[in-house]
């Protein structure tokens, strides 16, 4: 099946801290993030919203606000762009990318946009030695067996929480101020940036 560049299904993409890739691609960045954790590093992230996969939209977006910069060069055409195939991550640290990433298919020598040390484009291999994949996103009031392992790791944080599939008044109490004292979005939206700083 062929697909547009943009407009890939969610069947195809899968979930990274902070982001998505297209699915191989990111089996591939969370086993270098899970290699790294081991070792007792941090987590990388994409720099931001439109740091990974990259819609149709987001490349209009960027390409027309780096343009306007007379940098048209940092953002691709639209519908050009390895964003938009799932296979690229603008890192927020190159260095960490550079360090760990070779057994993954991931560092700077095998990516296109040489002039941007953050751009990382997936080489096409590499291991897929991860630990567990992160949950699915939780929001506040939802039912899922996901909320248990939610609860146990705020209960690991000194968190007074009951057992239970619902996500409630406390737990998102308790989501929040975890969020807050980790420097994320105190919405209570359990995601990958914050399943990341949980697990």
């Amino acid at each position: 099946m062929s697909y547009i560049n943009g407009a890939l299904p969610d069947s195809v993409l899968g979930p990274i801290a902070g982001g998505r890739l297209r699915k191989d691609a990111a089996l591939r960045w969370n086993a270098m993030n899970y290699a790294r954790r081991k070792r007792g590093l941090s987590t990388i992230l994409p720099n931001g919203p439109m740091s990974s996969y990259r819609t149709r939209a987001q490349q209009v977006y960027l390409r027309n606000l780096w343009c306007s910069r007379g940098a048209c060069q940092n953002a691709a055409v639209p519908g050009t762009s390895n964003h938009g195939w799932g296979l690229a991550v603008d890192a927020d640290n190159p260095a960490g990318v550079n360090a760990s990433g070779a057994p993954f298919g991931w560092q700077k020598k095998w990516s296109d946009a040489s002039w941007e040390p953050w751009h990382f484009k997936w080489a096409g291999f590499g291991s897929t030695n991860t630990g567990p994949h992160y949950p699915r996103t939780l929001r506040p009031g939802q039912w899922s067996r996901s909320v248990r392992k939610l609860k146990r790791a705020l209960r690991k944080r000194g968190h007074k929480l009951g057992p239970g599939l619902r996500y409630g008044k406390k737990t998102v109490k308790a989501v929040k101020t975890f969020q807050r004292n980790h420097g994320l979005k105190a919405d209570g939206i359990v995601g990958p940036r914050t399943w990341a700083k949980l697990l």
